[in-house]
């Protein structure tokens, strides 16, 4: 549906699902969307077994979880 990224560093992560949340493990830069039912889990990174981090756009919170810059919203459309 739409990715986010950031200008300043180039990190982005994608979205499969239509939420504004995103888990990211600042140790290994990765970043993910998950399901609305997932949204209340802690969710772990397999490559280190530590808690990620959880980020929602439109919050204050809504910053780079790398370089701390100001996330952008950008909308891919499919078409069918």
């Amino acid at each position: 549906m739409f990715f986010v990224e950031c200008d300043e560093c180039g990190f982005a992560v994608g979205f499969d699902y239509p939420n504004e949340t995103f888990f990211f493990c600042k140790e290994h830069k990765f970043g993910v969307n998950v399901p609305n039912d997932d949204l209340g889990i802690n969710h772990i990174c397999k490559g280190c077994d530590k808690r990620m981090e959880r980020y929602d756009l439109y919050e204050e919170d809504n910053v780079c979880p790398i370089c701390n810059g100001m996330m952008t919203m950008c909308y891919q459309f499919v078409k069918d």
